[in-house]
């Protein structure tokens, strides 16, 4: 499909790599906070310090407060990703990376220094709106600069991160459990914590801003400036195909302007709100397997299999680690096996292995039969392999690529502040329904997996290596698909001198564009042809 040979465009794909790699360290920022959590919980200096419970746990009569230290970070995302999607479409896609790690800072340093329980509310709300944020719009943004055969391997660094992230964070809560200082025991995890978004603010300067973005506000120069640096190889091949995809970005992005963008266009129109529903049904679905419940009340759990603390805390690193690792192989493996069949198979395992998970915890409870914690562990960890491969890496992927330029940021904010709004409940309730009905509420995430995963079989399309221009087709918008990205690589192929991507490529459609030449040396923008 794609006219390129491998040794021509390997600066492009490094230029490509170095870019969506650097955006993609901003997830950390979402996934060592998200977990750090449990491991703090864990900790009898910190439940007695904010008067939650001591040694032998948290009280009863505080299960509740406990619960609302988690889902405030869930409730802080909500605000966080509405401001994040405002700047990110007025603005540009480096500046609200640059706001996501302003107000994670903030949180960061806030919850660090927390003097009493409103206080670590408080910046904890702001540190899960920064994160958050970060998890709406990195995807997004990386997608606009992936091409389109690479876009599931560096849209799946942000699931990496993620991985490493949650295990940073399991290690962490472990390493500073050995602390002398009570105080420093779990301030410094949650220090720590401050320095995934401090770094992603320094690297901001180095990363390019989209040239989709760029585009949509009708800065053609710029944007192939961008374009350049990340496709350009030394070959001409190289030169042709980042010569032919700039040419479709610009024809469509010149139509999609003329498109409304509102946030009731979400709603309004059928294949924008089916994209909606796409989005917001995997995320849903994402945290209805129990995997944030199990990250942030892993303690709880492994208490109930009989592990004492610092074994909790050993037990939540190395399950962070399988994670981690899962995450790589699902990002290397996403652009050859597909979202479709990864989804399907992630979400299938996990179904699988949580309801071996939910009878060990079963057997425990009713018969206090220790013989079964073994296979409750693996189980426990079959689950986060199936998670981090088949869930994490493709989840992000596929809900950034199937939205148009012009919505893109809008649906990300949706699909993740589901995401939020439904961990806010799970969350909150978990200490209480863990304490009252124990292993029979890991029921409610096997019954509403098991329906996801059928409703997914029927509605998950495939998505990798088509254009993000061209995928509007799958959802029965062809008539606003301006031009294919494999029209533009014949025309630059055969002409090999001149491409006139201002030529209307269907009926109807006439849309400016400046005049792109091509030699054998350089590609240069020029003036348009006078009509």
């Amino acid at each position: 499909m794609w006219p390129l040979r491998t040794g021509n465009h390997v600066d492009c794909v490094h230029n490509g790599f170095i870019s969506c790699f650097l955006i993609s360290l901003g997830t950390i920022a979402f996934g060592y906070p998200s977990v750090i959590v449990a491991s703090t919980l864990a900790k009898p200096s910190f439940l007695k310090y904010m008067g939650l419970g001591d040694e032998n746990g948290i009280y009863h009569d505080k299960e509740g407060m406990a619960g609302t230290i988690t889902s405030v970070f869930q409730a802080g995302a909500v605000v966080g990703i509405l401001c994040g999607c405002e700047i990110s479409d007025r603005f540009g896609r480096k500046n609200a990376l640059l706001y996501c790690s302003i107000i994670s800072i903030i949180g960061g340093i806030g919850v660090t220094a927390a003097q009493n329980m409103a206080m670590l509310l408080v910046f904890r709300f702001f540190a899960g709106a920064g994160s958050f944020a970060y998890l709406a719009l990195a995807p997004g943004y990386i997608s606009e600069l992936a091409t389109p055969n690479m876009r599931g391997f560096f849209g799946g660094l942000c699931g990496v991160f993620l991985g490493f992230g949650y295990c940073c964070g399991g290690f962490m809560g472990l390493a500073f459990y050995y602390a002398q200082n009570e105080a420093l025991q779990w301030r410094g995890p949650f220090g720590i914590g401050i320095i995934w978004p401090l770094i992603t603010l320094i690297v901001c300067p180095f990363i390019p801003e989209s040239p989709r973005y760029l585009l949509m506000k009708n800065k053609p120069d710029v944007a192939w400036e961008v374009m350049a640096q990340l496709r350009a190889g030394p070959g001409e091949d190289g030169h042709m195909f980042a010569l032919a995809e700039f040419s479709q970005m610009k024809q469509q992005a010149a139509f999609d302007r003329a498109l409304d963008g509102s946030w009731m266009q979400l709603i309004k129109k059928p294949s924008y709100r089916k994209r909606v529903i796409l989005a917001s049904g995997v995320s849903f679905l994402g945290q209805s397997t129990a995997v944030l419940v199990l990250n942030n009340y892993g303690p709880i759990f492994y208490s109930a299999l009989g592990f004492d603390t610092r074994d909790q805390l050993i037990l939540a690193g190395a399950r962070d680690t399988i994670a981690f690792l899962g995450n790589i192989v699902g990002a290397v493996l996403l652009d050859n096996v597909g979202r479709r069949r990864m989804l399907l198979t992630g979400f299938g395992g996990c179904l699988v292995t949580l309801c071996v998970f939910a009878a060990t915890v079963a057997e425990v409870e009713k018969h206090h039969s220790m013989g079964t914690v073994g296979v409750g562990i693996t189980a426990l960890f079959a689950f986060l392999v199936f998670f981090a491969m088949g869930v994490d890496a493709p989840t992000y992927v596929f809900m950034s690529e199937i939205f148009p330029s012009h919505m893109r940021s809008k649906g990300m904010a949706v699909a993740i502040a589901i995401y939020a709004l439904s961990a806010i409940v799970y969350l909150q309730v978990t200490p209480m329904a863990v304490s009252s009905i124990g292993w029979k509420y890991f029921l409610v995430f096997i019954c509403i997996t098991a329906v996801g995963w059928v409703w997914m079989y029927f509605e998950i399309f495939e998505t990798k290596k088509i254009p993000l221009e061209e995928m509007g087709e799958k959802f029965g918008d062809a008539d606003e698909v301006v031009v294919h990205l494999s029209e533009t690589l014949a025309e630059a192929d055969s002409k090999r001198q001149v491409v006139h991507p201002e030529e209307p490529q269907k009926e109807g459609k006439q849309v400016p564009a400046e005049h792109l030449e091509y030699s054998n040396k350089s590609l240069t923008i020029s003036e348009p042809r006078a009509e």
